[in-house]
């Protein structure tokens, strides 16, 4: 019997030795993680741009004033809400990672006053919807196709929104 190593035992333990170097860091020694793509910053925008806006309804719902435009804001919170799902959906996270710029749930109603009346409630919606649909369209040319498309026709329903948002404003 020899008692030398065989030459696949020395192999062996020389391709082991960077393993466990390697391993001994973590995965710190394989790459820095890789940077998100420009949508990435896109989508998590448009999502703070959707929790944003539906919070602002929340808010005027919770006013004074609220019961006089339940007609008129159910509908379009119903679609924000629905504009909010279809972006959390394309917004993939990685296990582990949490996302804190789009926790699971909108925020809640804020303390701020409430407008003074429903004509003033239905303004700053107005501008809110109009803020919104510019904001969508900047980072259009930065994202693919598909992301564009959604952001584009979100961006139309926010534009529609503020219309029906000043027909409601002039019929009070």
């Amino acid at each position: 019997m020899r008692a030398d190593p065989s030459r696949r035992a020395l192999l062996a333990a020389a391709a082991a030795v960077p393993l466990a170097a390697a391993g001994c860091r973590g995965v710190g020694a394989l790459a820095p993680p890789p940077r998100p793509a420009p949508d990435v910053a896109v989508l998590k925008a448009a999502i703070a741009g959707e929790r944003q806006l539906i919070a602002r309804y929340l808010d005027v719902a919770a006013g004074q004033h609220a019961a006089g435009l339940a007609d008129v804001l159910d509908p379009l919170l119903a679609e924000h809400r629905q504009h909010l799902a279809q972006l959390r959906g394309r917004l993939i996270v990685p296990r582990g990672a949490a996302s804190a710029s789009s926790p699971a749930h909108p925020p809640a109603p804020s303390a701020t006053a409430s407008p003074a009346s429903p004509a003033a409630a239905l303004a700053a919606l107005r501008r809110a919807e109009q803020q919104a649909s510019a904001a969508l369209l900047t980072g259009l040319s930065t994202v693919p196709p598909s992301l564009a498309q959604l952001l584009a026709s979100i961006s139309a329903s926010e534009a529609t929104h503020s219309a029906i948002l000043r027909t409601a404003g002039g019929s009070r």
